[in-house]
Order: C-alpha cells, then sequence, then structure tokens
C-alpha cells in the first residue's frame, strides 16, 4: 500500500484498519510537533519550564484531529501561521525576559511597538534559536497537511472538523468575555501554544474587540508605591527542613484550635500538646493568585510588583541559594507558579501533571506525592491544598462516613448546610494535615512545617460567600508552627505574637533559610491585605492591632502609608 493510497478513501468493502492507523498516526505527530517548540527551546535555555500535561495533549489531539477532516488546506495553514506567530512571540519573550508572555506584557508590546522593534533587532543575534524552535516543527506539521490532506471528505466530516477547531480556538475568548485577568495569568509550566492562547484571547477581548484598553491602561497604571526597597543581608541558621502547607480558603475562626465551638480540628488539638503554636493570622490577599506571589516574595506593602517580578526577596530563591532542594506540590493548576518563584523550584508536581490520580483521591494524592519523594539533607517544601475549597462536600466525598459529622443534606437552608459542609472539609483537612506531619516528623535535625491559609471565606456573613473581596473574614487566616528538633528561641518572636501576618510568616520562613529581611518603612502592628487585582489598579486594606483587629476602608493602591497614624498604645494592648 502506498502514501498515495492512504490520502484517498478506502473502496466500499475495503479494510480500513491500516487507513485509520496511518490517520491517527498523522493526528498524533502533528499534536506532537506543535509541542515541540518547547522541547526545542529547553535545549538552549533553562527559563522555558513546559512540562508535559495529559490533559493539554488530549485536547490539542481532538484540535489536530479537526485540521486533518477540515479538508481545507488554506484554512489549515491560515491556522498554523496563526499559532506560529502567537509561538514566535511567546519564546522569544521567555528567552529575553526568562518569563511566559501575560496579557498586561503583551498590550504593553504593542503599545510600545518601537522600543520591542529596537531591542530586538539590538538582540537578535541572541536569541535567533527561537526562529529554530518554533519554524521547525512547524513548516514540518505544515508539509505534512499539504502533503496528507484529503480532499474527498464527507460534508459531516468537515463539520465536524471545523466544530473541533471551532472549540479550541474560540472557548478560550469566550471564557476571556466573563472570566478576570487572573484567570488568563501564564503557569510557567505549562506548554508555552497553551500560555499563548490564554494571553492573546484576554487580549483580543479586551483590548482589540471591546476596544476597553484596560490592558494597556493596566500596564501603564499597574499600582507602585514610593516605599523604600527591603534590604536582604544574610544570617546564621542550622535547620534543615522547612515545609509550608498552605490550605486554599482556610478561615482560623472555623478551627477547634483557634476556640471555634465545634471540634473541627481534633488531631491538630493533639498535637497542640506536643508543641504546635497556633496564631489567627492575616492574609496577604483575597484571592490565591494573588497571595501566594505576595507570600512567597514576603512583600509587606501595595504596590511592589518590582519586588515580585524580580524576585529579589523570593523564598525558593534564598532556599536555593542556601543549598536547599526546593519542592512545589499542588492539587491546583500550575498557573499558580505564576511569580511564585518557579526557576528556582527543582521539583513541581501539580494538578495537571497526575489528573487521574488527583480525580479518584482528592487531596490525600498529595500525602501519596510526599511518600514518593526520596528526601535530601535540606529540604524547603511548599504545599498548596484545595481540602476547603468550594465546593467543600467534594472534598470529603471520599470518605463520607468518617467526615460528614455536621449534615450537609441539599434540603437544608444554605447557612446551614454551607456552614456544616465547610467545617466537614475542616475535618478532612485536621486528618489529612495530620498524616502529612507524620512524613515531616521523620526527618531528620532541626526542621520547621508551618501551616496557613492563602485567604479566609465568607460562609454567609452580612449575606456574602466566597472570597475575592476585601472583607475582614477573607483576610481571616490560621498561622500555625511546628518544630522539631529545634531551639524554642527559633519560634519565639512568632510565639509571642496575638496576630500573624503572612509577611510575618515569610520573614520569619527567610530567617529559617538564611536571609534576613527589612522594610525601612515598616510600621509595628500595621499589616495590609490586598485585592485580588494584583497585575492591575488593586484596592487595599490597611490593619492594625488594638484590641481586635481594626480594618480600613478600602482605599486604591497609590494612597500615602500608613493609611491612618498608628496608635501605638492600642497595639501594646493587643500584645
Amino acid at each position: 500500500m502506498t502514501l498515495e493510497s492512504l490520502t484517498c478513501m478506502p473502496r466500499p468493502g475495503m479494510l480500513s484498519w491500516r487507513h485509520l492507523a496511518f490517520r491517527a498516526a498523522l493526528v498524533l505527530l502533528t499534536t506532537v510537533l506543535l509541542m515541540l517548540d518547547d522541547w526545542i527551546q529547553q535545549r538552549f535555555t533553562s527559563f522555558n519550564q513546559a512540562d508535559f500535561e495529559l490533559n493539554y495533549f488530549a485536547a490539542l489531539c481532538a484540535f489536530n484531529l479537526g485540521l486533518w477532516l477540515c479538508g481545507s488546506r488554506v484554512f489549515v495553514s491560515c491556522i498554523l501561521a496563526l499559532l506560529a506567530g502567537m509561538e514566535l512571540v511567546q519564546l522569544s519573550h521567555i528567552s529575553y525576559t526568562g518569563r511566559p508572555l501575560d496579557p498586561i506584557v503583551l498590550a504593553g508590546l504593542f503599545s510600545e511597538f518601537q522600543d520591542v522593534k529596537q531591542v530586538a533587532l539590538a538582540e537578535f543575534a541572541d536569541h535567533a534559536y527561537v526562529l529554530f524552535a518554533v519554524l521547525v516543527p512547524y513548516l514540518t506539521a505544515w508539509w505534512l497537511f499539504m502533503k496528507f490532506m484529503r480532499p474527498d471528505l464527507r460534508r459531516w466530516q468537515r463539520a465536524l472538523g471545523l466544530a473541533l477547531v471551532a472549540a479550541g480556538l474560540l472557548s478560550k475568548p469566550y471564557r476571556a468575555s466573563y472570566r478576570d485577568l487572573n484567570a488568563f495569568l501564564p503557569g510557567p509550566t505549562r506548554s508555552g501554544l497553551h500560555n499563548s492562547l490564554n494571553t492573546f484571547s484576554f487580549f483580543l477581548v479586551h483590548d482589540v474587540l471591546r476596544d476597553s484598553k484596560v490592558l494597556r491602561h493596566t500596564a501603564h497604571a499597574a499600582p507602585v508605591s514610593d516605599a523604600a526597597s527591603p534590604m536582604v543581608s544574610p544570617v546564621e541558621s542550622d535547620t534543615r527542613h522547612v515545609w509550608l502547607f498552605v490550605a486554599d480558603s482556610l478561615r482560623s475562626e472555623h478551627l477547634g484550635i483557634m476556640g471555634y465551638e465545634r471540634a473541627t480540628t481534633p488531631r491538630l488539638a493533639r498535637r497542640m500538646e506536643d508543641g504546635l503554636i497556633a496564631r489567627a493570622g492575616v492574609a496577604a490577599a483575597v484571592s490565591t493568585a494573588a497571595t501566594m506571589p505576595l507570600m512567597l516574595n514576603a512583600v509587606r506593602e501595595p504596590g511592589q510588583l518590582g519586588q515580585i517580578r524580580t524576585f529579589s526577596t523570593n523564598l525558593f530563591r534564598f532556599a536555593k541559594e542556601a543549598g536547599f532542594k526546593t519542592y512545589w506540590i499542588s492539587s491546583q493548576e500550575s498557573k499558580l507558579l505564576n511569580d511564585a518563584g518557579s526557576p528556582y523550584i527543582d521539583v513541581s508536581i501539580t494538578r495537571e501533571d497526575a489528573p487521574q490520580r488527583f480525580r479518584q483521591q482528592g487531596d490525600d494524592a498529595l500525602l501519596s506525592l510526599l511518600e514518593e519523594q526520596e528526601w535530601p539533607q535540606k529540604t524547603f517544601v511548599v504545599v498548596l491544598l484545595r481540602s476547603v475549597h468550594a465546593p467543600y462536600e467534594a472534598n470529603y466525598q471520599h470518605a463520607r462516613e468518617h467526615y460528614a459529622r455536621w449534615p450537609d443534606d441539599p434540603s437544608l437552608p444554605r447557612e446551614v448546610r454551607g456552614r456544616n459542609a465547610y467545617d466537614n472539609a475542616v475535618l478532612y483537612l485536621d486528618s489529612l494535615l495530620d498524616r502529612m506531619m507524620a512524613k515531616f516528623d521523620k526527618l531528620p535535625g532541626p526542621r520547621h512545617l508551618v501551616i496557613t491559609g492563602d485567604h479566609g471565606q465568607l460562609l454567609g456573613t452580612r449575606g456574602m460567600w466566597g472570597h475575592n473581596v476585601l472583607e475582614p473574614e477573607v483576610a481571616d487566616v490560621p498561622v500555625l508552627i511546628w518544630s522539631r528538633d529545634a531551639s524554642s528561641s527559633v519560634s519565639e518572636p512568632l510565639a509571642r505574637r496575638r496576630w500573624v501576618s503572612h509577611f510575618d510568616m515569610a520573614r520569619w520562613i527567610a530567617g529559617l533559610l538564611g536571609r534576613d529581611i527589612r522594610y525601612p518603612s515598616a510600621v509595628e502592628g500595621v499589616h495590609y491585605v490586598q485585592g485580588k487585582n494584583l497585575y492591575g489598579a488593586n484596592t487595599f486594606m490597611e490593619v492594625h492591632e488594638g484590641l481586635t483587629l481594626e480594618f480600613s476602608d478600602v482605599v486604591s493602591v497609590g494612597h500615602s502609608l500608613p493609611v491612618r497614624p498608628r496608635d501605638p498604645a492600642r497595639s501594646l494592648v493587643a500584645r
């Protein structure tokens, strides 16, 4: 059988399994080719951190099947040219800046095109390999389509092909029409094409079709602060293991160990008897996408995007410089690695790396992933959990007999059902944390584990649910410290506080990693909670310690700091 015969429909009655196998091979081959540019770039630079993601590969296979079924060489040529163009911009940006392209930066490329053009021409030689990385696989794919595209497809096959291509290309712009920027930030470990589709789709909807210029405005009006830069200096530390567990949507007021009326944390309560320190905390922001960069870069004040983007105070960076092996293990999407310090992470495992495992085991998959690691002498580990994220009952569905302590029947009023389901999820998290801490306990040498939430959660208070809004309940997180084989003086700076902000916590962790961070403008007893729009015209609340935490009105980033003068007497009473 010749290749030419395979390009035609088999005759009636003729066995077609070879024909179908050949067609399937073509689909797989062109799919691989559209992912090959990341692999090629990784041969030239470590800045491209794309990993293989099974779900994305399956979606790209369906997209390529659509291209083969559409039956039009002109249409396919246009689509490949579009994708190759996006990838040239994406990989060039990675090569030059060391980070994936995001919608804000893309808008800036167009608004400052002449400056970008001059830089590109001046440094072309250093990044010329990007042309090879993109054009070789895309031209190869184009040749395969031109050579083996079948012209005699039936109408329903062409319709199916166009539908698959349309689904692949239009689903992202459709989501961009009702989702905010945070949902379209790039994931450092995602495929370049995956990031490009997100970035260009958001730009298309908001700055082209709607002509709102929201991204171009954001690129120029991104929040900045005139606060002095933090000072970093080395300090001595004998710590061998530093672990940080971040539970999405964990609110301290619903933990039994924090005085809650329900026994939602019986296992952590037992660890309190053995030295677990529990303090109420103040979240850095009201969304995961904003909190993680702020927390992991030890940012204190609003408007410090430069500090985040340069990783000047990044915890993963400090850990690497101190000889720690670094880990990011998450039951959430890889896009949350954005600005978290991915260039300094040795091992990164997200939900997209093991989708089937997380679907079947939920957050229990994190425990099995921890068990599979062979820990070296020094480790810095960040684990991001989803155990108490809405929908709450889904988190403990696999073991309702153990954790459905409070009724969550759909017939109950929402306020009752929601609170009960959230508390059941906290009970499940309590068990999971205890088992994960048991793994930590087996490590040798001085070691410290911190547990916190990325933000709190509204559970019907004043008729509000969820997070993403600047409300005191959303700023409410716990900060738990578990130290083993270490002097009590190490944890004393946090133990003596009544409230511990995410910045306080991050600064303490930096000390364990051998770095001291000092802010010339820091005011004792004053904290900041930022809104969800970290990369745009953001808002924040200033929080003062007094008899209780006192929250300012919501103000825009750029407002002078502090928002109101600090009252030392009120802060002293709080301690």
